[in-house]
């Protein structure tokens, strides 16, 4: 008799935890907010319950309300208040949209980082790059690895984006042309701003070698 009780006794608790999971992952599959974070499945949830990561093996969307950025990816996983990671992504942010293979988020420091067939999109301006880190409380985008743009067309080693008014900052080895006249950085690499303007509806950029102390003084933390 005592057997009998001790087989109930395994059954009911397997089916209490079975039971428990399935709560877990049916309250997380229509909608899961946090306190920065509303992330919606594509299909069902990994959770690893000793971890506290959350898998979206389907993909799905993020929306991380302290760095402004939301996006689309093909897979993701998380862990609420430490970080976000996503494959096959397509991110809508202050800085503009942009696609690539990768992005992390580092949520504590309010840090996107993407990489891999990166392109951004923003005001007509087009940005290619290897790497991207978006700074989400300076308002800066760092891009590096042969990085190229259009609308206004450049090269660089590395370019950094203030996304709060459009102004560009090419650094390292650079060229740059507009109309019928190129600009090149010296050989030991230099700095040119691009400041972005907006004259009769008409997006320009004011290129300049002797970059001025504002400009520099808002992009030196990452230079």
């Amino acid at each position: 008799m005592r057997a009998v009780d001790e087989r109930l006794t395994t059954r009911l608790g397997r089916r209490l935890l079975a039971l428990s999971a399935l709560v877990l992952l049916c309250a997380a599959a229509a909608q899961a907010p946090f306190a920065a974070l509303s992330v919606n499945s594509a299909g069902p949830l990994v959770i690893d319950i000793t971890t506290g990561i959350t898998t979206l093996p389907q993909g799905g969307s993020v929306v991380d309300r302290d760095t402004g950025v939301s996006f689309e990816a093909a897979h993701i996983r998380y862990l609420d208040g430490e970080f976000i990671e996503a494959t096959g992504v397509t991110v809508d942010a202050a800085f503009g949209r942009l696609t690539a293979h990768s992005v992390r988020i580092e949520m504590k420091d309010s840090l996107l980082m993407a990489e891999g067939d990166l392109r951004l999109e923003r005001d007509g301006l087009v940005v290619t790059a290897t790497g991207l880190y978006y700074y989400a409380l300076s308002g800066i985008a760092v891009f590096e690895g042969g990085v190229t743009g259009s609308e206004p067309n450049f090269k660089a080693d590395k370019v950094l984006l203030d996304v709060t008014n459009g102004d560009v900052l090419l650094v390292g080895s650079y060229s740059y042309t507009s109309g019928l006249f190129t600009l090149t950085s010296p050989n030991e690499g230099g700095a040119l701003e691009l400041r972005f303007q907006e004259v009769d509806g008409v997006i320009v950029y004011d290129a300049a070698t002797d970059v001025s102390p504002e400009i520099m003084q808002r992009f030196s933390a990452h230079l």
